[in-house]
Parts: C-alpha cells; structure tokens; sequence
C-alpha cells in the first residue's frame, strides 16, 4: 500500500533538511495522563458551499504542546483558516480542477477544497505523524456515498500523499500519478526556513500544470523574518510570477510568465 512505501520523515519547527529528523523519544506516544492537560485540541471550522453551510471538525495538537514541537504539521496555523477563506470567497478557481496541497497539516484548505468542488483533491505533507493525523481528518470529514475504502471516502476525489520537496522528489511524484499535473497548488504557512523555499519552488515547478496553473501561497507567520520579496525572487528563477492579493491578507498567488 502507498504508507508502506513512506519515508519516516518529521519536520521539528527549528530545522528543515536531513537533520531536522527528531529521535523517536521513547515516551512520544503517550499521553502524560496525569498532567495537567490533554495536549489534543479539536479545531471546528465552518464553509459556505454556496447558500450551505458545511461543518469540518479536525482533530490535532495546542500550539504549545509537546507534539506540536516535535512536528509542526499536528496544529492549525493561522495562515490556513485565512487560505480556506480566500478558496471560499473564490470557489471558481477550484471548480472541476485538479488541486494539490503541499504542507498540508491537519488538512483544513485541502478539505476545504474537495467540498468547495474541486475535480480531485491530493494532500501531501513530508511529515509522517502528520500525514496520520491528516488521514484521519479526511476520513472524518469526507465522507460520500461513492466511499471506496473502509473509510466511506472516495478516494478518487480525495487522497492523502507524503510528498517531500525537491526536484527529484517531485518527478518521482509525477511519474507515480500518470505525469497528471495540477491545475491549483496550496499551501498556507509552509515556508520555514530560508532552505525551505527553494525546494519549495522546484517541486511547485515540476508539478504545477503549464500555461495557466496557479499556486496560491498563504502568509501569516514570517518565519525567521522570511520576507515576501526574498520569496518572489527565488520563484521568478523558476519562471513564476506573483501577485499580492490586495484583498486578502497575506494571500500570493503565482503564475507561469510569458
């Protein structure tokens, strides 16, 4: 099956690259069932699908928790209710299209996505505890009648993938799902590290389809003080272009010059 072919992989908030993996501490998987607080938080969000209002319940980790130290993707960041706004108030750009998620956590813009009525959904993420809280999120919240596994998910139109950045990991990608290229591309609060956007931009290179795919970036927290401009430069190298959503705060969309 595909988790069987995953790397064991977890992104710590400090460090991004080979030796950001953290020691599988002996204790990590269990809860401190005497302290003070359960470290689980639930995170309820609601869409509007038209005059409809969908509920999406994630389940993942407070901001200041254990787990959320050992690996970034297990909570929700501010950047992805804002992404999952801007796919909302815009739902065209998804409508029938082929959409990836890079970073995608606990699966919030993904999610968001596939209700909104994107075509096909795949939601990547390196980090492989996230990938299992994410699952688990999909299989909560999409739900259908076509469900094909013993989730009730179609899997068709929605999918969970470990996808680590970089040209070679991405080709790889590409070549395991039928050299498909993806129409939109995702991600809200991905950018780390300043060695994280180049991969970045070469994995959205390689699989973002060509003239007239869009990746659309979601900014809330300046890492390391990472700023827009530095982000820009590193995609025009890669032949994107950006725009600055005046509207929304924080949104970049990218686009193919020429």
């Amino acid at each position: 099956s595909m988790d069987q072919q995953e790397t064991e992989w977890i992104e710590a908030p400090d460090g991004w690259g080979d030796d950001a993996a953290q020691d599988e501490s002996s204790d990590s998987n269990f809860l401190d069932l005497f302290g003070n607080s359960d470290p689980r938080q639930h995170f309820d969000y609601k869409i509007m699908i038209g005059k409809e209002t969908k509920s999406i319940f994630l389940r993942g980790f407070k901001l200041d928790s254990d787990e959320t130290d050992r690996s970034t993707g297990v909570t929700l960041w501010q950047a992805a209710p804002r992404l999952s706004n801007y796919l909302e108030a815009q739902p065209e750009i998804l409508l029938q299209k082929r959409v990836l998620e890079v970073g995608a956590g606990l699966g919030l813009c993904g999610i968001t996505a596939h209700w909104l009525g994107a075509k096909q959904v795949t939601m990547t993420d390196g980090d492989s505890h996230t990938l299992k809280q994410m699952r688990e999120n999909v299989s909560s919240n999409c739900k259908s009648t076509r469900g094909d596994g013993d989730d009730d998910v179609d899997h068709s139109k929605i999918a969970c993938r470990q996808l680590l950045w970089g040209t070679d990991h991405a080709q790889k990608f590409l070549e395991s799902n039928g050299h498909q290229h993806y129409d939109v591309i995702i991600g809200a609060d991905v950018i780390y590290t300043e060695s994280s956007i180049e991969p970045l931009f070469d994995t959205v290179a390689c699989l973002l389809q060509k003239p007239d795919g869009r990746f659309v970036l979601s900014r809330h927290n300046k890492w390391f003080s990472i700023e827009n401009d530095m982000i820009i430069e590193l995609a025009k190298r890669r032949h994107l272009n950006c725009t600055v959503d005046a509207e929304s705060e924080g949104i970049l969309i990218f686009y193919w010059d020429g």
